[in-house]
């Protein structure tokens, strides 16, 4: 059965594709080969997409099949290879004279400012498309409240005792190195 898609993903994507439109309008006014910009753009947006598609199904992975101990491993391999595939995407528009490659970095960078600027896609979307709609989303925690973690306990109360007046550092380092027996 194939699995859907986060409607996280579908928002980065709509924001990736509003910004590189912004960044492609604002671009083409600098530029001499205009089909070149547009091109670039066109790529790195691909591109992007593809990135994000990769880190949302990475981070599902690792949410879903892996352990703790594993899990920083795949992150950061993960990690790697979206970097990795950025730089050859960059390298290609280098090489490709039908890419310009300041445009196709741009449009890759517009993964960033449509994750910088997802709640406001969200808010929109929410609005305008069903399908956004009855997504469950969680709840952010009220302006100016935090929310308890629980914390095991072993049952001992440390005693905190009242210091008085401050130590230097140094003497501090002293006394923590004698109670501990390793002076």
């Amino acid at each position: 059965m194939k699995e859907k898609l986060h409607p996280t993903l579908i928002e980065l994507w709509i924001g990736i594709v509003i910004w590189s439109i912004l960044i492609s309008g604002i671009g083409v006014w600098f530029c001499k080969d205009k089909t070149a910009w547009f091109a670039g753009i066109a790529f790195g947006a691909l591109t992007a997409c593809g990135l994000a598609f990769y880190m949302t199904k990475s981070v599902s992975r690792l949410v879903d099949d892996l352990d703790a101990g594993r899990g920083d491993k795949v992150i950061r391999s993960s990690a790697m290879i979206r970097l990795f595939l950025a730089a050859a995407a960059i390298a290609i528009a280098c090489f490709v004279p039908f890419f310009n490659p300041i445009g196709t970095f741009l449009g890759i960078l517009s993964m960033k400012f449509a994750a910088y600027s997802n709640g406001l896609v969200h808010a929109v979307t929410k609005r305008i498309h069903p399908y956004f709609k009855d997504k469950e989303y969680p709840e952010e925690p009220e302006e100016g409240t935090v929310e308890e973690i629980p914390v095991e306990s072993t049952g001992e109360e440390t005693p905190v005792e009242d210091v008085g007046e401050e130590i230097p550092a140094e003497d501090a380092k002293d006394a923590a190195l004698k109670e501990t027996g390793q002076e």
